[in-house]
């Protein structure tokens, strides 16, 4: 997350772990540093290296692993802003084996580096972000495509960058807050129970009227 591990981080990953039944860890990936103040989580954002957090989040994995409770088989890496380019790429780069959840992140356009997926992609944004406008949504969901990697891409009407800011907007059943809370639970679970997604399911049924209409 851009502001660092604060509150409304670790709510969400409480939450997560509730609802899913799962081990749901919030990584400092800054390293004991949050902030509020915008300048100052620029400059933490642009002063993390990637391959520094691929070696913390390794250190992740590799202490979930070793609990007793823990079934690290299928694992899934999610962020928001910051966390959400920061997850994509330590799954292209890192751990191609998990599932990769992104909030309106820096998303990766180049289909190589795709094509080393070996798990399915969620990637929410809002139609009115700014930061990364809908012809960088439309062109990362081409790319993931191209790359055969099993995806949903959801954009958001009437939404902007940073749009879930804390758990309270879910308990109110906020729109589009409590949407994209369902369509990501929904997918984790599946995922972690191995079912058929719903991406797949859209691509079987697009694929049987093609044979139609063919």
């Amino acid at each position: 997350e851009f502001f660092g591990l604060n509150a409304p981080i670790v709510e969400k990953a409480q939450a997560l772990a509730d609802n899913l039944g799962c081990i749901v860890i919030a990584p400092d990936t800054f390293r004991g540093v949050a902030t509020s103040f915008i300048p100052r989580a620029i400059w933490l954002a642009l002063a993390t290296p990637q391959d520094r957090v691929n070696s913390d989040l390794d250190d992740v994995v590799r202490w979930a692993a070793r609990q007793e409770y823990a079934d690290t088989r299928r694992i899934a890496v999610m962020g928001f802003c910051y966390g959400g380019g920061k997850a994509i790429r330590y799954t292209t780069q890192a751990r191609p084996n998990a599932a990769t959840v992104i909030f309106y992140g820096s998303p990766v356009l180049d289909v190589a580096a795709l094509k080393r997926l070996r798990a399915p992609v969620l990637a929410v944004y809002g139609v009115d972000d700014a930061q990364f406008p809908q012809r960088t949504v439309v062109k990362f969901r081409e790319a993931l495509a191209e790359a055969g990697i099993e995806h949903e891409v959801m954009s958001y009407n009437g939404a902007g960058h940073a749009f879930w800011k804390d758990m309270g907007q879910v308990q109110r059943e906020e729109m589009p807050v409590i949407a994209a809370y369902r369509l990501m639970t929904n997918f984790l679970r599946g995922y972690f129970r191995g079912d058929e997604s719903v991406a797949s399911k859209r691509d079987f049924l697009e694929f049987l009227l093609g044979q139609e209409e063919a």
